[in-house]
């Protein structure tokens, strides 16, 4: 646990409780400052906030201070789909600081150090590139990212075209898939800083399919499908959506192939896809074009065009989500660091 912040002599044994043993047992070993990774928002740190790195140091200097632990989510290359706690504190990738002990959580001061790139995942809006993970109580967390972070939402998948005027595809199966999010909070009171220069980026929705069209004269039913839809921008991005299928009817001519749907085009990290274009039924029924995916240059996706029953454009992801019912986070961002979508959505998967 933290020392305690006043009352009683502090005892040197209590300060090796919290900080561990160094070798010559002195109060003067303890004033260091080490530098952890590479990142702008966590400089050399102390063995804690205010205790000296040079000159006098005394027992009050320790009342109230807690171990320091640099959790490492810098080093390597990138990563998917990381949880803090689990992944790097689990598999005791942290610096404890001074190095006098081992890693304890409780009532310590941890710092999730993040300066590279994680990519998410295209399961549903409220996966995250990044968790924290959920920790003690008693410890002080705070995520750090640097300025060489890159965090990225996933692109979601276009929906597939209308086929003619059936009743399939589904709503659910035309509808553009959601993007999803950077950074996913699951602890009460951690406090997020981001420095000049980071990246955190939402993925962005798919396109609709496109409406399917219908012409009759005559005894004819001339019957085409719809484009799929555009995969949104992100990492990794959205695939295109299908096209739909060529419809039964009558009156489909010497190319009946010409009715179906064309499909929809793969988003990449930096563009949304194009949609389909609608089939074409003796250039008298005409499906409708796919809706494009989502770009970065925050242009949500479109929904799919035409009459005919077209599909909803998928949503874009956040940049920071939160489990629902936590307080006291925090959020303090450098005017230089880049930061598309919303900071305040409920919801980590």
């Amino acid at each position: 646990m933290t020392i305690k912040s006043s009352g009683s002599q502090l005892g040197f044994g209590e300060i090796e409780t919290e900080f561990g043993q160094n070798g010559s047992r002195s109060l003067g070993d303890y004033r260091i400052s080490q530098t952890v990774g590479n990142n702008s928002t966590l400089p050399a740190l102390p063995l804690d906030t205010n205790i000296p790195t040079s000159g006098e140091i005394k027992f009050s200097d320790f009342y109230g201070k807690q171990l320091n632990i640099v959790v490492d989510c810098h080093s390597g290359g990138q990563e998917n789909r990381i949880i803090a706690k689990n992944d790097k504190w689990g598999n005791n990738a942290v610096t404890v600081i001074g190095g006098f002990r081992p890693k304890k959580e409780d009532g310590s001061r941890i710092y999730i150090n993040v300066n590279k790139r994680f990519n998410s995942d295209k399961v549903n809006i409220n996966r995250c590139a990044l968790r924290t993970g959920t920790w003690d109580s008693t410890s002080t967390v705070s995520v750090d990212i640097g300025g060489s972070t890159q965090l990225f939402g996933s692109g979601g998948n276009g929906g597939s075209g209308q086929n003619g005027i059936s009743g399939s595809p589904t709503a659910a199966e035309k509808a553009g898939k959601a993007g999803t999010s950077c950074l996913g909070i699951q602890s009460s009171n951690i406090t997020v800083n981001i420095a000049a220069g980071a990246l955190l980026r939402c993925g962005f929705g798919g396109g609709g399919g496109g409406g399917g069209g219908r012409q009759t004269d005559k005894g004819k039913d001339r019957r085409a499908s719809g484009g799929g839809g555009g995969g949104g921008a992100g990492s990794p991005p959205g695939l295109g959506g299908p096209g739909g299928p060529v419809p039964s009817g009558s009156g489909d001519g010497s190319n009946p192939s010409d009715a179906g749907g064309s499909p929809g085009s793969a988003g990449t990290l930096t563009t949304g896809g194009g949609g389909g274009g609608g089939g074409d039924n003796q250039s008298q029924a005409g499906g409708a074009t796919g809706g494009f995916g989502g770009f970065p240059n925050n242009t949500d996706a479109q929904a799919g065009t035409g009459g005919n029953s077209p599909g909803a454009a998928g949503p874009r992801g956040a940049a920071i989500r939160r489990s629902s019912g936590l307080s006291g986070i925090q959020i303090n961002s450098d005017p230089s660091a880049t930061i598309i979508g919303v900071t305040n959505a409920t919801g980590v998967e």
